[in-house]
Parts: C-alpha cells; structure tokens; sequence
C-alpha cells in the first residue's frame, strides 16, 4: 500500500476537491482505493456521504478514544473500489483522545496497518494544522501532496511549513506541491508559476487550472470526472494522478 497525505497549512487552497478527484481517479484505474478524512470540517466526506445509504453514525473520535475497529467506520462510496473513513466534529478533539495513550504513534499505527490488505492506495485528508497527528501523518506517508494557489501568502505558507517541518523528529519522506485553481490572466499567478523552481518544495509539472466545471462539485457531490468527461480541468487532474504515480514509483524504488 503507498499512502499520499494531502497537506496545506493554509485553508482554502483546494485540497479537498483535490483528495477526492485523485481518490476517484485510483480507483477508476481499477486500485482498491482508500480516502481517510481526518479534517474535523468533513469536507471530503461531505462530498460522498450525502450518495451513501448506510445507517452508520459513528463518531469518528471513537477509534482513538474507545478503541472502535477501523472496520466500524469504514464506508463504500457509490464508486467501486472506492472507500471512506468519515470525519466529522467529534475530530476536533482527537488530540487530547491520543495524550491519553502511552505511545499515541503506535496507536494510530495500528489503525493504519490493517488498511494495506486491502487497499493500494490511502490518500489522507489532513486537516490545515500543525498538529502533533497531522505530523503523524505527514512523517508515514509515502509523499505529502501540497497544493498552491499561485499567490505570495500561500508560497509563504509553504516555507513557514518547511521550516517547521525540518526542525521535528519525524520528518516527511518526500514533500512535492502542485499550482493550483490558476488563472494565467492574473499576472501575480503567471509570475509565480514562471518562477517554479525558486519554490522552497519540488514542484509537480501540472497546474489545475480555475474551471467552472470543477465549481460545480460543491453542486453535485461528486468527483469531477464522475460527470464531466472532457474539459481541461478533467484532464489536468488526470495528469496530475499519472505524474503523482511516477512519484510514488520513484519512492518505492
């Protein structure tokens, strides 16, 4: 199983829509795919649950506070080989529910382990923090998935981020970022992205541009390319998922 954490400190620079096309798109690929939703704000399970019937309505908290099966919480998506583990506002104290365990990595390790009989690909929905279990998260996957509006503040993010990063214990593995929601008619965005390689984190080659075609999974709860076929946000998402996997392969060598 390879894991990929989809990470930003700063909120609003698309991670969710970005997590659940790539989800989507694994899966289309005919991987056994696995989203987990640790954001508190459920934004990505928002977007699959509202297609679910299931009757589950298990506090996500309970797999750290009461010792719940990951299989208690787990879900299938109206999409085949595709999975979720909820979140909801119970997460939001998910830290002071693993202060309470001895070893609170081993514990989330044992919740991971058993995932990769299944699955081939866990993607993890990291809330915008610099949480002790988001540090869990980005330190054990095989890459933290970054991505960047092209705007100053977000590239200050990035190196506040980095910064922070190199000073832990447990560090990432590989960290790689990608522009995103970009508008070539803005000169501040076409200036940043012309300027890639000053980025203090290795810069992925596509660019998610800023489509209403995209805008409209909020409308429809659903990964764009479930309902759109064509269009070029469609296919930068699907170039974005073939240069991800030639990432991961390079990580696994």
């Amino acid at each position: 199983m390879q894991s990929i954490a989809v990470y930003n400190l700063k909120g609003g620079v698309g991670k969710t829509t970005t997590i659940v096309n790539l989800a989507y798109l694994a899966s289309q690929n005919k991987h056994n795919t696995l989203l987990w939703d640790w954001d508190p704000q459920a934004a990505s399970t928002w977007y699959f649950r509202e297609n679910m019937s299931t009757g589950k309505k298990t506090k996500s908290l309970k797999l750290f506070s009461q010792g719940l099966p990951i299989g208690g919480l787990e879900l299938r998506t109206p999409y085949p080989r595709l999975s979720l583990i909820p979140a909801d506002l119970s997460l939001r104290k998910i830290e002071g529910a693993l202060e309470l365990h001895k070893n609170p990595r081993k514990l989330l390790d044992s919740l991971i382990a058993p995932l990769s009989e299944n699955a081939r690909f866990l993607f993890h929905d990291c809330p915008p923090s610099l949480s002790p279990s988001v540090e869990y998260l980005v330190s054990k996957a095989d890459i933290v998935l970054v991505p960047i509006i092209p705007s100053p503040m977000s590239v200050r993010a990035i190196a506040q981020v980095v910064d922070f990063f190199s000073r832990q214990k447990y560090q990432p593995k590989r960290i790689v970022g990608f522009f995103n929601q970009v508008d070539m008619r803005r000169s501040v965005h076409k200036q940043t992205v012309a300027n890639a390689k000053a980025m203090p984190i290795q810069m992925l080659k596509t660019c998610i541009p800023y489509d209403s075609a995209a805008e409209k999974m909020s409308e429809k709860q659903a990964p764009l390319a479930a309902y759109a076929t064509k269009g070029r946000a469609v296919r930068a998402y699907e170039n974005l998922w073939k240069e991800l996997k030639r990432e991961l392969n390079m990580v696994a060598k």
